[in-house]
C-alpha cells in the first residue's frame, strides 16, 4: 500500500498547513518558488508542539528532567528534617541507655539469650519509635541517593550545554500551591460560615477558577455542591465544629436544625 500524501491526511482543504505548489495562488499568498521541497507552505507555523508517539512500554518509563534537581534537593532536606527531629519527637533524646548497651540490644533481640525472644521481639516493635525508625531507615537513603543521581544528571547537561533552567517546572509546581491555599482557606471558613456556605462558596470558586464559566457551569457547580452536603453532612453525619458563628447568630430552633444537618 502505497504512502499517503500530507494532503490524504485532512479531511478538509482549510485544514491543510499549507497550500500545495498546483494550486494557483491568491494576491496574497506565496508564488511557487516560495514552496517548500514538498510542495506546502511552510510559512504556517503552528503554536501547538507535536505530539509525541507514546508506547504502552514507555508509560511508566522513569526519565530525569531539568526540574528534578530542586525536587530532588526538596525531597531531601524533608528526609534530613524528620531525620534530625525524630530524637526529640520520640522521647529518645531524654531517654537513659544502660551501660553494657551492646550486651542489651542482644538480649532484647534474642542473640544472646533464645527463650523469650519472640515475646520481647512482639515488645520493641509496639514501641511508639519503630514505625518512624523504619520509615526514616528507608527514606533518608532513598532521597540522598536520589539527590546523587539527579546531580550526576545535572552536571551531565552542563557538560554538553543542554538547557538546565528549572524555571518552568518550579514555576509549576508554586502553582499548585496556589489550590493548596484555597483548601486552607476553606477549612478556615468552617468554623466561621458553617459547613454548608463554605462547601457552596468552594464548589463554584473552583470550577470557575479552572476555567469552568458561565451560568450553566455555575448551576452545576452549585448543585454539585449542595449534593454533597446533603449526603456527607445530612445523611452521613459527619463531623463539623460545634460552634461555628453564622450558626450562633441564627434563632435557636434553626440554629440547632442547621447544625443538625448542615
Amino acid at each position: 500500500m502505497s504512502k499517503a500524501s500530507d494532503k490524504d491526511l485532512y479531511l478538509f482543504e482549510e485544514a491543510q498547513p499549507g497550500r500545495l505548489s498546483s494550486d494557483e495562488p491568491g494576491p496574497d499568498e506565496p508564488g511557487p518558488d516560495e514552496l517548500g521541497p514538498d510542495g506546502l507552505n511552510n510559512s504556517f507555523k503552528s503554536e501547538c508542539p507535536p505530539d509525541k508517539k507514546v508506547k504502552v512500554e514507555d508509560l511508566f518509563k522513569f526519565s530525569r528532567g531539568r526540574g528534578d534537581l530542586p525536587v530532588s534537593v526538596v525531597a531531601a532536606g524533608i528526609a534530613l528534617f524528620f531525620l534530625i527531629f525524630f530524637w526529640t519527637q520520640t522521647g529518645w533524646d531524654s531517654r537513659k541507655l544502660p551501660d553494657e548497651l551492646g550486651a542489651y540490644v542482644a538480649h532484647q533481640f534474642g542473640i544472646i539469650e533464645i527463650d523469650g525472644r519472640v515475646t520481647r521481639l512482639g515488645r520493641i516493635l509496639k514501641q511508639s519509635w519503630v514505625a518512624p525508625l523504619l520509615c526514616l531507615l528507608v527514606l533518608v537513603p532513598a532521597a540522598l541517593w536520589n539527590l546523587r543521581a539527579s546531580l550526576k544528571e545535572h552536571q551531565w547537561r552542563k557538560r554538553f550545554l543542554l538547557p538546565t533552567s528549572a524555571r518552568f517546572e518550579v514555576a509549576k509546581f508554586a502553582a499548585a500551591l496556589e489550590f493548596v491555599a484555597y483548601f486552607i482557606i476553606y477549612t478556615l471558613l468552617v468554623p466561621v460560615l458553617g459547613y454548608l456556605v463554605s462547601t457552596l462558596l468552594m464548589g463554584t470558586l473552583l470550577p470557575w477558577r479552572l476555567g469552568y464559566r458561565g451560568r450553566t457551569w455555575f448551576v452545576r457547580s452549585l448543585v454539585s455542591s449542595f449534593a454533597v452536603v446533603v449526603v456527607f453532612r445530612t445523611f452521613l453525619q459527619i463531623k463539623t465544629p460545634v460552634s461555628i458563628w453564622l450558626y450562633d447568630q441564627l434563632p435557636t430552633a434553626l440554629r440547632g436544625f442547621m447544625l443538625t444537618y448542615f
